[in-house]
Parts: C-alpha cells; sequence; structure tokens
C-alpha cells in the first residue's frame, strides 16, 4: 500500500516501519522456515519471487503491510504519524528486524446504517457515509523465535489496528487463526478479540475486535 509507504508507527518496544527492497533478503531467509510458512498459510518462494511480492503489496491499496523492528532505545517519540522530520533509515537497523504485520482490506457486506450511526451527527458523516465501509484481516508475525512471549507481537498488533482505525478507516477487524496455534489465540484474546465465528473444514477459530481502540494505545506504548 503507497498510502503507508513513508510513514512509521514508533513505540517503547517496536517500531513498525513500510515493507522495503532492503527488507526483503532476511524476510526470504525466514520465510524458508517451514513452521513460518505453516503458520502464516504461505507458500515457499524464491528471492525473485520474493522482490516482486514486496513491489506487488506496495502498490496494492488493499495490502497494508509494515515490517516489526524491535526499538532498542530509538531517540523518537510515540507516535502514529507521518512527520517527514522523523527518519528512519532502513538499512540501519536491518539487524532490528523481528517480523511483520499485515492488514488485508475489504469492504463490509451490511447495510451501512447497522455500522454507520456513531458517524451521524460528526462534520464528516455525510463523506464518511458515502463510502463503501471497509473491514480488514489483521495478522502478526513475531519470526525472531527468542523474541517471542516478551509483549512485542501484542505491541506491534495494537500499532496496527489503531493505524487501520485511524487511519485508513477500518470499521471491523478480524483474523482467522488455526485452532491449534494457541500462543496467536491468546495474543489476539488478551488484547480484545473474542471468537465469532468457526470454520470446522480448515479448523480455523474467526476472532474480532470487540475492545474499544483508544484503549489499545496503552498496550502500544
Amino acid at each position: 500500500m503507497k498510502l503507508n509507504y513513508e510513514t512509521c508507527l514508533i513505540g517503547e518496544k517496536v517500531i513498525l516501519v513500510p515493507y522495503r527492497p532492503e527488507h526483503v533478503p532476511r524476510y526470504h531467509e525466514w520465510m524458508k522456515d517451514p513452521d513460518l510458512l505453516e503458520a502464516t498459510g504461505s507458500e515457499p518462494l524464491s528471492l525473485e519471487e520474493e522482490v516482486e511480492m514486496q513491489q506487488s503489496w506496495r502498490d496494492d491499496n488493499r495490502k497494508c503491510t509494515f515490517i516489526v523492528h524491535s526499538n532498542k532505545c530509538h531517540p523518537m517519540d510515540n507516535s502514529i504519524s507521518d512527520d517527514t522530520s522523523q527518519v528512519f533509515r532502513v538499512e540501519e537497523h536491518l539487524d532490528d528486524m523481528i517480523g511483520d504485520v499485515n492488514l488485508f482490506l475489504s469492504e463490509l457486506e451490511c447495510d451501512n446504517d447497522e455500522w454507520g450511526d456513531d458517524l451521524r451527527g460528526t462534520e464528516a458523516s455525510q463523506d464518511q457515509l458515502q463510502q463503501p465501509l471497509l473491514q480488514a484481516e489483521i495478522d502478526i508475525m513475531i519470526a525472531e523465535k527468542h523474541l517471542r512471549g516478551q509483549g512485542l507481537g501484542r505491541a506491534a498488533t495494537c500499532a496496527m489496528a489503531l493505524y487501520g482505525v485511524s487511519k485508513l478507516g477500518i470499521r471491523r477487524l478480524f483474523c482467522k487463526i488455526n485452532e491449534d496455534n494457541k500462543a496467536s489465540i491468546h495474543l489476539f484474546k488478551s488484547i480484545g478479540f473474542c471468537q465469532c465465528d468457526y470454520a470446522a473444514c480448515f479448523k480455523q477459530v474467526e476472532l474480532e475486535l470487540v475492545r474499544p481502540i483508544e484503549e489499545m494505545k496503552e498496550i502500544f506504548q
């Protein structure tokens, strides 16, 4: 997504950075891991295919991707901002890459009245009510196994949720997780997702966000 290509999301634990060409070699090494391929439902790609994938995702306005970097004492303030006065040089922080977080956007299949009541009465309500209502599937991967269980995935997921709602206008956030991936299910439930569906044929649970988005700011920070 070009909309987020110049944006960094900065918290105390993590910094989310747009997926850039400099990230591709290490990302490609991550995705040679059979466990990560299974957990993410991905197919193995050649390095050339990975380069093409990075370019196609950059240009696709229905896919929003950030690479997750650990924040090892970056001087920037906590923020979700397009402030160009703050510069994050990807090539200087490749060793801090730990995973990625994604949003896959689609239109909500429902009447605008069902989701639009809280927009009425605001200055932007008429314009917003004319636009397609968006939902997004969110997923998170912490590829560096030794850094799991430290709250980095929770922080990155909350940062992405905040960005999706505040910057992309997403009205519903959900995730689909293999039922045996207990760690991911626990992560999403811990930040306010609740199960809303189950696909027996895929052995997947679907969870959606029910927690007020404002409460995620504390977890992100």
